[in-house]
């Protein structure tokens, strides 16, 4: 996909209540695509607010990208890992859609909380997805203008 506009300044844009619905890793780049689009700053405060979006991120080491998945099991929840790949396998299986709700910022590292939502019960999970990232880009397309 082409998009119009691409930064890489985190400041402008926010990922939450933004749903992911396909996966890319190659190259040691992780892509997480928007067909809803993000929310950018300079659009307004209606989420989200471009049209078909992407985040891009470098990573050095594809073991410093995993989610955690929070899952219920009788009364306890059990915390389940996936790595890189099979993040990337379960979104683009159409098993998994992440929904972003909050970001938090370390060295070298980002950690999102989600939703992991699914076809079937339970419906969704809660997960936290980190990634160990040198660069990210957002890669966007203006809105489509409303024909109100």
């Amino acid at each position: 996909m082409n998009y119009k506009f691409e930064s890489n300044n985190k400041e402008h844009f926010s990922l939450h209540d933004c749903l992911v619905t396909k996966a890319k890793l190659e190259d040691n780049k992780l892509t997480l695509y928007f067909p809803e689009g993000i929310f950018y700053s300079e659009y307004g405060d209606h989420w989200p607010n471009t049209s078909k979006a992407a985040v891009e991120y470098v990573v050095d080491y594809l073991d410093e990208v995993y989610i955690y998945v929070f899952k219920k099991v009788g009364k306890k929840k059990v915390v389940k890992e996936y790595n890189v790949e099979q993040l990337v396998k379960k979104i683009n299986s159409n098993k998994w859609k992440l929904e972003f709700l909050y970001r938090y910022d370390g060295y070298k590292e980002i950690m999102h909380t989600v939703f992991v939502w699914l076809d079937k019960k339970p419906y969704s999970y809660e997960g936290q997805i980190f990634i160990g990232a040198n660069s990210e880009k957002f890669r966007w397309n203006p809105p489509l203008e409303s024909s109100d």
